[in-house]
């Protein structure tokens, strides 16, 4: 009983954090343009197609999380839209999220403090409206697999936790861990590491324990053998190890990912907010502290002054935010604002409030002078908020996350327009194809190669954009989709602009595609033009291949009018 009313108070402000987000954002229901991606998927695996991006079109995974497309393919399996239904689905999972690592961190609390256990719940409460609006937009409002993510992750972290207590582990707990484990595996391909991260975990509390290794072993096979099981149906069915999106997406050149990795965090952690920062700093020097000072994480007694099982518990959580901070250095971070790859890290960030209290009361009961902890924890995070304000001074422009939703629902009425206007459905060349792709019924040629194997796998550094590096102009010339880039405009002078804001040097799509539109082999092939559909009323810029035209110009439903540059 207690725990559902914790889960319906959690469910409320999660609510309404959702409701301003969506509001603040212009969000609605439609999801980012990635988590459209996730839908048309699911759309052709609902609707018995497999796997493929276009109808008819070849097997690839364009996609980071097979159990979301699964999940996503039974939502159209009950509903023909079903956004709203996944968000609802995201909203209880995140609420879960909260709820679970409440329940897990009150236990300590009033193991500290039982008089301060009753405000930790108001306290936690303001927590989680201080993370709230970056972390609701991705694990409720985006469509993507953040909310599962972020469920199965801190599951499966609580339970690690459980087992540092004294005493057996319960065969229910075993269960849920190994079925945790194993789910993680089929939502992220990085789950890899992180259960090999908790197997080396589960053997340190165990063996601290004085209990047997066969359960940490049972573990590590139970989710290998869903690796393996995984990676062989993705050679058989697609033909390679790792997804289509690994190969677009990461450099070959590994310095160069650690490079902008270490960028991507130190943006983070300078940059993000300020109360996350603080307490990185804090949980970072505590444990430090406890590990060579106190050395309470080798001591397999209890140290009943120092509250050594909660400190083991809380260390284990910092050394897990620690591995979370360095692991997307290894692929060159990511370009989405809101900083997606850290976003189920956030939650984890409450234990800091156990680790002040285990700071206060350990200097109250044992007398010693720790003050060098607090003195180190201002210093370092005041040297932080110093590196933000001269990372601002030369800062890269971030994607902010209410484009993201506009992208997908432009995009998405793009396509239905193009639906209307065209009874024969030119394939139709795009940088994001996550909207459109879902709604246009013909064929849409993804730009950057996460959806398309050929231009995914191409020859090329990978460096530039973030995540919009993989154009390779050979490859473009051999998929030679029929139009390019197309956008709704109102008249032949809005077309102009459009036209001549593309082939700028600075501009974003003609970076991504190496400026392509300056070639004269580009050139050729194709023509900057505006459309006009008569019977529909409506006009489009659109770079359109020569091909095209000829079987457009004697169609009395159209106007083609040339750009000239």
């Amino acid at each position: 009983m207690q725990f559902l009313k914790q889960f319906l108070f959690f469910l409320v402000v999660i609510s309404i954090i959702s409701f301003i987000d969506s509001y603040y954002l212009g969000a609605g229901i439609t999801g980012i343009d990635d988590g459209n991606i996730f839908l048309n998927y699911a759309h052709h695996l609902a609707h018995g197609d497999g796997f493929v991006f276009n109808t008819n079109g070849e097997h690839v995974e364009g996609f980071t999380s097979f159990l979301w497309v699964i999940i996503c393919a039974g939502a159209y399996l009950i509903t023909a839209n079903p956004e709203l239904l996944l968000i609802c689905f995201s909203l209880l999972l995140t609420t879960l999220v909260f709820t679970n690592i409440y329940r897990a961190i009150y236990k300590d609390v009033a193991i500290l403090y039982p008089s301060f256990s009753k405000y930790f719940f108001w306290l936690y409460t303001a927590f989680i409206i201080t993370i709230g609006p970056s972390f609701i937009a991705w694990s409720v409002l985006s469509l993507m697999e953040n909310a599962l993510w972020n469920f199965a992750f801190s599951l499966l972290l609580i339970l690690v936790l459980s087992t540092v207590e004294a005493g057996s582990v319960s065969f229910k707990t075993k269960s849920a861990l190994i079925i945790s484990g194993c789910l993680l595996s089929l939502i992220r391909p990085e789950a890899l590491a992180w259960n090999l991260v908790f197997t080396v975990i589960l053997c340190y509390t165990f063996i601290q324990n004085k209990r047997r290794l066969f359960f940490p072993l049972l573990y590590f096979v139970s989710f290998a053998v869903i690796e393996i099981c995984l990676t062989l149906f993705r050679l058989h069915y697609f033909g390679y190890r790792f997804p289509n999106t690994y190969y677009a997406k990461i450099s070959p050149d590994r310095l160069y990912n650690l490079t902008e990795g270490a960028k991507y965090a130190l943006s983070f952690i300078t940059g993000y907010q300020p109360v996350i920062s603080f307490l990185f700093v804090l949980m970072t020097i505590v444990l430090l502290y406890a590990v060579f000072k106190l050395k309470i994480l080798f001591k397999q007694k209890d140290d009943k002054l120092a509250n050594s099982s909660i400190v083991k518990k809380f260390a284990i959580v910092t050394v897990i935010i620690w591995i979370g901070f360095l692991l997307p250095c290894t692929t060159g971070g990511d370009h989405f604002g809101g900083f997606r790859f850290y976003q189920h890290l956030l939650p984890l960030f409450a234990w800091g409030i156990v680790v002040m209290l285990w700071v206060y009361k350990y200097y109250r009961n044992s007398n010693r002078n720790i003050s060098v902890i607090g003195f180190a924890t201002v210093i370092i995070f005041l040297l932080v908020i110093a590196l933000n304000n001269l990372a601002e001074l030369k800062s890269p422009a971030k994607t902010q996350m209410n484009f993201e939703f506009l992208l997908a629902r432009q995009d998405r009425e793009l396509a239905a327009h193009l639906n209307k206007t065209f009874s024969i459905k030119p394939s139709v060349g795009k940088i994001a194809i996550g909207g459109f792709g879902l709604i246009y019924e013909g064929e849409t040629v993804d730009l950057m190669g996460l959806n398309n194997i050929a231009m995914g796998h191409s020859p090329g550094d990978r460096k530039g954009i973030k995540n919009h590096a993989a154009f390779n102009k050979d490859i473009f010339y051999t998929l030679k989709p029929d139009v390019l880039l197309p956008q709704a405009v109102t008249d032949l002078n809005e077309a102009h602009i459009v036209y001549f804001g593309l082939i700028d040097a600075n501009n974003f799509d003609n970076q991504a595609m190496k400026n392509i539109f300056n070639d004269a082999a580009f050139q050729k092939l194709y023509l900057p033009v505006y459309l006009y559909d008569i019977k529909n009323n409506t006009g489009y810029f659109l770079f359109a291949g020569i091909d095209f035209i000829d079987r457009l110009k004697n169609n009395a439903d159209f106007i083609i009018s040339i750009i000239n540059s």
